[in-house]
């Protein structure tokens, strides 16, 4: 707990016992999902199991925080434990070094508390949310466009980013991008984790915020 004292200052010490025995599981450990388990970790999450069969390459340097030329050709999900490891030895952490795939998918969930989703398609977005709405697991939403940051939390069976992404194939958003939009959808995400996880009112359940980093605006749209 001394490794968290400082979150008591926002958080009660019963909430904080909430999230270091709540098991989430992090789809992706690219830009997004390298951001998020760096930002559970220091929120005090002590049970997460991250996933992803992709590498780094030199190209993800700009954005992924865990991306630096020690760990170039190295695998994420590996890195990200390595990581957070270093962030908190006392965590129980499993790196799942593969593709999220239909088969793996529902095995991966089930047992969880909650599932954060960093990954870069339409496709596998609604994949892991029929996936969460299968095994009753609550889903928190993230994703970048350009300047726009996009955050939800999807209920079990509300269908919220099968709304969203109805007609729409793809990345669902700009590939690449600058870090700062990156690292500031993480915090959107973890926000929302955190208030989910100490059962906080004021959740974004079956909503998705639209914030536009560089202007400023913000909307929440009902779904």
């Amino acid at each position: 707990m001394s490794y968290f004292v400082k979150n008591l200052a926002i958080l009660t010490e019963e909430e904080q016992k909430l999230l270091s025995e709540k098991r989430v599981l992090v789809a992706g450990c690219g830009g997004l999902g390298g951001s998020v388990i760096e930002l559970l970790c220091r929120s005090g999450f002590m049970h997460l199991t991250v996933v992803d069969g992709d590498v780094f390459e030199p190209s993800n340097m700009n954005r992924q925080i865990l991306c630096t030329t020690e760990t170039l050709g190295q695998s994420k999900a590996l890195t990200a434990a390595k990581r957070a490891r270093l962030i908190s030895p006392e965590i129980e952490i499993e790196a799942v070094a593969d593709f999220i795939t239909e088969e793996n998918i529902r095995g991966l969930i089930r047992g969880k508390d909650l599932v954060m989703d960093a990954l870069d398609s339409v496709e596998g977005r609604l994949m892991l949310e029929d996936a969460c709405a299968a095994e009753g697991v609550c889903l928190v939403h993230g994703a970048v466009k350009e300047w726009m940051i996009q955050t939800a939390v999807c209920p079990p069976g509300a269908g919220v980013l099968h709304k969203l992404y109805k007609g729409k194939t793809g990345s669902g958003g700009t590939p690449g991008g600058v870090g700062v939009n990156v690292f500031s959808c993480a915090s959107f995400e973890v926000t929302e984790a955190i208030k989910l996880m100490t059962g906080r009112e004021g959740t974004l359940s079956g909503k998705i915020l639209f914030f536009d980093l560089y202007e400023k605006e913000s909307q929440i749209v009902e779904l």
